[in-house]
């Protein structure tokens, strides 16, 4: 017991709305009882078959990405909390809206609608983290964000599946519920803080005036960096894509069911991992933690060249990848915002998330042909030959990072 309050000690210190905020997040996650559903939904309860919902799906995040883009403006032009709250309520509105009409497409339209607005308010999220802590706490207060995310999310798919058959319309109305919950606490409790200074913001954060491309283009180094994030990010993509058409080959009809077997892994190994490897890695420099962190999880996805049936080799590699999520999911906000100015985190940190949606979205769309063309095990060779091409890609970013940002080594 000791030792438990030992470990989360560590993220005492941090101010009041920083622990406000990450409360709301996990009474928002608890709520996530649709999205975890949606192509159950399509496809059981509306008839879509598996080429419409891809496009569906493909039309949703491709629709998200100016949506995030304007969201990262928004929260640099205006108050990040106002933000928040504005763009939560619109999403309730629609949640709460589904909840009490008959099940049809307009349904979704709408909860897609929701979403969008959900998806706005992120950068206006993350930047708030930002802009409420100095950069020496910054990693601890991303990692009890995303602790908490997780933390909310454990029960969620189990509360929607017992929802799903009979009574649907409840689970629109447990979401729009919890959210608008979580809005009232961030309303009231979260402080003001459009006006005021972080005294300790590092040397690299000093607002700047102008447009996000004359930003950028003083720091080139930060565009390359986009494009090897994208190509994590396409790698990491394949727990939720390669993995499971994997188990479907090898396992037939149980292969939906080892898949959610493993979800479960990575959740409880989230939950628990999260403050260990925070604690243990805390001193090391972020972009050393997001090398170790991307080799874990190409290391781990390798498994796969050799793993057919045996499940249990299925089971130490998900482990492993999940050790490498954390580490990169901790690391990732704060070597970002460190090295940007903080008029302009909002806008970047989107960027950021469209790159990869984007590179992301494509790639699979990619790896699925090749899947069709050749065999699961070739695609898998191919991912382990692009991941080790980003390693060494990324070993030599890191030599030109130190060169520009050197006091922050």
């Amino acid at each position: 017991m000791n030792a438990v309050k030992q470990l989360f000690a560590m993220y005492g210190g941090l101010k009041k709305e920083i622990y406000i905020l990450c409360f709301g997040r996990i009474v928002t996650s608890m709520g996530s009882l649709i999205w975890p559903m949606l192509t159950l939904i399509l496809k059981n309860k509306l008839g879509f078959d598996a080429s419409q919902i891809g496009l569906y799906m493909m039309v949703l995040s491709f629709i998200m990405i100016p949506c995030n883009l304007l969201g990262g403006k928004l929260a640099d032009r205006y108050n990040k909390k106002t933000m928040i709250v504005i763009l939560d309520l619109l999403g309730v509105a629609c949640f709460l809206v589904c909840g009490f009409m008959e099940l049809s497409i307009m349904t979704i339209l709408i909860y897609a609608l929701g979403s969008i607005f959900q998806q706005m308010e992120g950068p206006s999220f993350d930047s708030l983290i930002a802009d409420l802590t100095s950069a020496d706490e910054r990693e601890k207060a991303y990692s009890l964000s995303y602790l908490s995310m997780n933390l909310g999310l454990v029960l969620a798919p189990t509360m929607g599946g017992l929802l799903f058959e009979n009574h649907l319309g409840l689970a629109f109305i447990i979401s729009g519920l919890a959210d608008f919950s979580s809005t009232i606490l961030i309303f009231f409790l979260v402080k003001d803080i459009k006006k005021e200074t972080n005294d300790e913001e590092g040397i690299y954060e000093k607002k700047e005036s102008g447009a996000l491309w004359k930003v950028l283009l003083k720091r080139k180094i930060l565009l390359f960096y986009f494009l090897i994030a994208s190509i994590s990010g396409l790698i990491y993509a394949q727990f939720n894509f390669l993995i499971p058409l994997h188990l479907e080959d090898a396992f037939l009809k149980k292969g939906a069911l080892y898949f959610g077997f493993l979800t479960s892994i990575n959740a409880i190994v989230v939950i628990f991992g999260t403050p260990v490897l925070t604690r243990i890695f805390l001193n090391w420099k972020d972009i050393f933690r997001l090398y170790l962190g991307n080799f874990l999880e190409i290391f781990a996805l390798s498994f796969y060249i050799f793993i057919y049936d045996q499940f249990y080799l299925c089971v130490i590699s998900m482990i492993l990848f999940t050790f490498g999520e954390i580490i990169c999911t901790i690391s990732s906000a704060p070597y970002l915002t460190k090295r940007i100015p903080s008029t302009h985190r909002g806008r970047i940190l989107s960027l950021q998330n469209i790159t990869s949606m984007v590179i992301g979205s494509l790639g699979n769309v990619t790896v699925g042909s090749l899947v069709d063309a050749y065999s699961i095990h070739f695609v898998w060779i191919l991912i382990l030959l692009l991941g080790i091409l980003f390693l060494i890609i990324f070993y030599f970013y890191q030599k030109w990072d130190k060169r520009s940002y050197q006091q922050l080594y």
